[in-house]
């Protein structure tokens, strides 16, 4: 029960989907020979219930008191349940394993992530429209946030406050790019510098995991990038303020836009954009390489239906079926579970700077707000959508090929509710007497309502 409940955990707290982490728990159980057994997750816990020898129901809870993304600890967790599940190691070496999950050495060392870091620092401001003076300004900013990030972590401050610290230090790199030229835009500093404080990413996965039936811990994540997306908000109004009344005026407006780059330069870029992506967020090298070369594939097809205008819903629901398609099929060689790839591979695309204009937009009039914060909706549900039916037709047509996978690592396409709300008789509930670990795109009857 504990090792169940801890990989559930592992994985869904370092960016795993609920519905990859609730298959290994649920099939570690079944592994183990547990019978009359039930696991699921919701935002801030998971649950194992079970009935003991004697027929009385037994609760197992393990909380999951943060959610981020560290790919590095979500393969490593994932290998760990694969391991036990297909009988490679023990219960006690499976376990022992987990356990040193937290000090086994990074997939890259902290001199090759500060070098991701920078590049990935002074690559946004030219994303953005800046030059090489506001690049090396970037370089800076991010680095310094990066470790602001860690020391306010540390101190366990609510991410809120650190969003707002966030959005301080970045008015600041803009006062100082405007005393050594006025004529810098302040407003793409600042976006180039908060971009990876954006909500793109917990978004997305949210909205993920509200399609597979979900809702609460979706829900409870949406809500979590809305508030975290507020305090950027609230720092950049009030760093911009304070500079403005310190005599270096900063018109920082919510008005996002890239500079207009050739496509095969853009295609490059998001390239080193994934790659930067996944050496911070520790991916193995095995990962990070074949999804950069994903994200070229995906933003090819995005640019070739995009229409630049709103979300461009059909464009990036078309972008994530391809990178869906190719994160069904590239697991099986990297041993790595489907979502340590999925999103990194459409970082681009991600509708982090419209719900970042839609709070901003939220003060002024002309319904700004609503405009921006649907199509950041519509653009994470094409981008989930589109990414899940790819993965669907390319695990269908793998077994139609029959090619040999491992299914451990082979996404998820279920939902916890065993038919649509119309065609059923009636509600459906379970419990430790009649639960059944669930397979791949296979639908159970009774795992309706927890």
């Amino acid at each position: 029960m504990d090792f169940a409940a801890r990989i559930t955990a592992t994985v869904v707290a370092n960016g795993g989907t609920v519905a990859e982490a609730v298959r290994y728990g649920r099939e570690i159980l079944s592994r183990a020979g547990v019978e009359h057994s039930d696991l699921d997750a919701s935002y801030g816990a998971v649950g194992i219930n079970w009935l003991d020898p004697d027929g009385r129901p037994r609760l197992r809870m393990e909380r999951v008191d943060s959610y981020g993304f560290d790919y590095g600890v979500l393969t490593r967790a994932s290998n760990i349940a694969a391991d036990y599940i297909q009988g490679v190691t023990t219960l006690s070496e499976a376990r022992g394993h987990l356990a040193e999950i937290g000090t086994t050495a990074k997939s890259w060392s902290k001199k090759v992530t500060v070098i991701a870091t920078a590049a990935a620092g002074a690559a946004a401001p030219l994303v953005y429209g800046g030059d090489w003076i506001v690049s090396i300004a970037g370089v800076i900013s991010y680095l310094t946030l990066v470790f602001l990030m860690q020391k306010l972590g540390q101190l366990r401050w609510p991410s809120f406050f650190i969003q707002i610290a966030a959005g301080v230090l970045a008015t600041a790199a803009a006062a100082a790019m405007r005393l050594l030229d006025p004529d810098v835009d302040p407003t793409s500093v600042v976006i180039s510098i908060i971009i990876i404080m954006m909500a793109g990413m917990a978004s997305t996965s949210a909205v993920q995991d509200t399609i597979t039936g979900h809702y609460m811990h979706g829900l409870g994540r949406i809500y979590e990038g809305l508030v975290n997306t507020a305090g950027l908000v609230v720092g950049v109004r009030l760093g911009a303020g304070l500079f403005s009344a310190l005599g270096v005026p900063l018109p920082v407006t919510n008005d996002v836009s890239m500079a207009s780059i050739p496509l095969w330069l853009m295609l490059i870029a998001a390239a080193f954009v994934a790659v930067g992506n996944g050496i911070i967020l520790q991916s193995p090298a095995r990962v990070v390489f074949p999804t950069a070369m994903l994200a070229m594939l995906v933003y090819a097809v995005y640019a070739a239906l995009s229409t630049g205008q709103g979300a461009d819903a059909w464009a990036r629901g078309a972008a994530a079926f391809a990178a869906g398609i190719g994160t069904a099929i590239l697991p099986r060689w990297v041993k790595a579970p489907s979502s340590a790839m999925s999103i990194t591979s459409f970082l681009v695309l991600l509708p982090g700077t419209l719900l970042y204009q839609g709070i901003w937009g939220s003060s002024l009039s002309g319904g700004q707000a609503l405009y921006y914060l649907s199509s950041a909706f519509i653009a994470a549900l094409s981008l989930a959508a589109g990414l899940m039916v790819g993965q669907y037709v390319g695990v269908v047509v793998l077994n139609a090929l029959k090619v040999a996978r491992n299914r451990i690592f082979t996404p998820v396409f279920s939902s916890l509710a065993s038919n649509h709300p119309l065609t059923r008789r009636g509600g459906a509930t379970s419990n430790a007497t009649d639960s059944a670990p669930t397979g791949d795109g296979e639908h159970h009857d009774g795992d309706g309502a927890r």
